[in-house]
C-alpha cells in the first residue's frame, strides 16, 4: 500500500520510487522537470468551462505550464457529454500531443478513453472525476474528504442546537460511478457517527444529476418525508450541488433550520460560506487551485521515465468565514 503524506492540506499519496519532484513538491512544478531540446504538448480535456471548480483546475494547469516554459496545454471542453469526451480525444491524439490530462465525469465512457491512449502510447492522469482505467489518478479522497466535512458540520450543529437528532439530505451522483459515490457515502457515515442510533429515517438520498437545478429539486421533493421544526443537515458531492441541496430544503420551509457544509471549496462555494455564515458550516476546502499543477508535475514525471504514485489524494482543509480561509472580505 502507497504511504500518504499530509503536507499543508494535502494528503499525498506517495511510491518507494526517487522522483524528481518530492511528494509535497507536486503542486509546485519547476523548469527542472524539463529535459534538454524537450517539449511536452499536454491535451486536456474538461468537463466544464465555467463551473466554478473546473475553471480553478484549469487555469492553474495552464499557468503552471506556462510557468515551466517547456509544456503547452491544448484544451478541448466536453461538456459532460461522454461520446463528446471521447471524439475531444481522438482530435487532442491528431494534434500529435505526447501527454494527456482527463478531467471526465461521466465513469462509462473512460474505459474507451483509456484504450485510445493506451493505443497511442501517450501517459496519462485523471483528474477524479471518474477514473481512467490503467492511468494514475489525482483528486480528492472521496470517502474520509466528505466524512470530515460532515464531521464539521456536525459539530456545527451540535454546538448551535445541542441534545437534537438532525435529518441529514445528502446529494449523491450514482450514474458518476464509484469514485464519486463514494463522496456521499463519507458523509453518510460521518452523520451516522456523529448521531449514534441515529434513526435511518434521518438519513434521505436525493440524486442530484450533478447539477444545481436538479439538486435543487430533488431536495425540495424529499423535504416532504421530514417533520416540521426538525434541524436539518445538507451536503453533497461539490459545491454546487451543495447549494441546490440546501436552497431545495430551504425553500421547502417549515424547518428550525437548514444547515449546509460546501464541499470542494470553488469561488462559488466560498461565497456561500460567506453570506450565509449562521447556516453554512464551512466549506472543505480540496485546494482545487493546487490541483492543475500536481497533474502537471504527474503527466512530466511519467514522460521523464520516473514512477509516480497510482493515487494522489488531497484530503483537504476546513475553511470558515472565522478563520479566515474562505476569503471573506
Amino acid at each position: 500500500m502507497l504511504p500518504i503524506v499530509l503536507v499543508s492540506g494535502m494528503a499525498v499519496a506517495t511510491s518507494g520510487a526517487g522522483a524528481s519532484i518530492k511528494p509535497h513538491d507536486l503542486a509546485h512544478p519547476t523548469k527542472a522537470l524539463c529535459k534538454a531540446g524537450k517539449t511536452y504538448k499536454v491535451g486536456y480535456d474538461v468537463f466544464s468551462s465555467s463551473q466554478p471548480f473546473a475553471v480553478s483546475v484549469s487555469t492553474s494547469l495552464v499557468a503552471a505550464a506556462k510557468a515551466v516554459g517547456c509544456a503547452t496545454v491544448l484544451t478541448e471542453v466536453d461538456n459532460m457529454n461522454g461520446p463528446q469526451a471521447i471524439a475531444n480525444v481522438k482530435t487532442l491524439i491528431n494534434e500529435k500531443i505526447n501527454l494527456f490530462v482527463d478531467f471526465q465525469v461521466l465513469a462509462p465512457f473512460q474505459p474507451e478513453i483509456a484504450k485510445l491512449l493506451k493505443a497511442a502510447h501517450i501517459p496519462a492522469v485523471t483528474i477524479v472525476g471518474a477514473l481512467l482505467p490503467g492511468f494514475p489518478s489525482l483528486g480528492l479522497d472521496p470517502y474520509n474528504g466528505e466524512f470530515k466535512g460532515m464531521t464539521a458540520l456536525a459539530a456545527f450543529a451540535k454546538k448551535k442546537y445541542p441534545g437534537v437528532t438532525p435529518y441529514f439530505v445528502g446529494g449523491a451522483e450514482p450514474e458518476s460511478g464509484a469514485a464519486v459515490l463514494a463522496r456521499y457515502l463519507g458523509a453518510k457515515a460521518g452523520f451516522k457517527a456523529a448521531f449514534k442510533g441515529v434513526p435511518a429515517s434521518h438519513i434521505i438520498e436525493v440524486d442530484t444529476n450533478g447539477t444545481q437545478s436538479t439538486a435543487y429539486s430533488a431536495a425540495k421533493q424529499a423535504s416532504s418525508r421530514i417533520p416540521a421544526g426538525s434541524v436539518v443537515l445538507t451536503m453533497a458531492v461539490n459545491d454546487e450541488d451543495t447549494a441546490g441541496v440546501w436552497q431545495g430544503v430551504t425553500a421547502h420551509g417549515g424547518f428550525k433550520a437548514v444547515l449546509a457544509e460546501s464541499f470542494g471549496g470553488d469561488s462559488y462555494g466560498m461565497s456561500q460560506v460567506c453570506k450565509y455564515p449562521k447556516s453554512y458550516a464551512g466549506a472543505w476546502d480540496l485546494e482545487p487551485q493546487t490541483w492543475g499543477p500536481t497533474a502537471l508535475s504527474l503527466v512530466m514525471e511519467q514522460e521523464n521515465g520516473q514512477k509516480v504514485p497510482a493515487t494522489t489524494s488531497i484530503l483537504g482543509v476546513q475553511a470558515t468565514k472565522a478563520n479566515g480561509l474562505a476569503g471573506c472580505k
